[in-house]
């Protein structure tokens, strides 16, 4: 099984301490230009939200039902249930991780406010997962010049899973 950057259905939410030293790591770095643009992002957030919540065209973002496209999506993610697969191998394709912010307990947090993992929380439900990155972003690992290095490990993958002899069914075995 190949995954192409494939984010659990259910991420972790950001801690309110992560979220702490993330403003501050922003408003050290931004000064009080950070502040006016802080500003600037809720108004348009909470532009955002209600109109969300009235049912009307979210005004930050063009207009392709996104609204539609989201609830769909929440819908399936909320009653979507995952369950372990260790009967073979998967190989997860992902670009370099995005590691934006150091936050507590060690861990990391994208550009895009989302904790970032080597795995992206695969392990527990793919043990036999091996992890590939290649170049480019999320978006830019499928578009040229990157999909050609994606293409190439992919190939080298699937030539390796096919060399690999298939376990051999012994009906003896199975009737005991």
């Amino acid at each position: 099984m190949a995954l192409l950057d494939t984010p659990m259905p259910v991420r972790p939410t950001l801690t309110a301490p992560d979220k702490a030293m993330i403003k501050m790591a922003e408003l050290r770095r931004g000064g009080p230009k950070f502040l006016a643009e802080w500003a600037r992002r809720r108004i348009e957030w909470e532009r955002s939200r209600r109109a969300i919540a009235a049912h009307e065209p979210d005004p930050t973002v063009p207009s392709f039902h996104n609204a539609e496209i989201e609830a769909a999506f929440l819908q399936a993610v909320g009653s979507y249930q995952l369950k372990p697969w260790a009967d073979g191998r998967v190989v997860l394709y992902r670009p370099p991780p995005d590691r934006h912010w150091k936050v507590t307990k060690g861990n990391w947090v994208s550009s895009a406010r989302e904790y970032v993992f080597p795995d992206n929380l695969w392990t527990p439900f793919a043990p036999r997962l091996d992890v590939v990155e290649v170049p480019g972003d999320h978006d830019s690992m499928v578009l040229e010049p990157n999909v050609r290095v994606l293409s190439a490990r992919m190939r080298n993958a699937i030539l390796a899973a096919e060399a690999k002899p298939a376990p051999v069914f012994d009906r003896r075995l199975a009737a005991e």
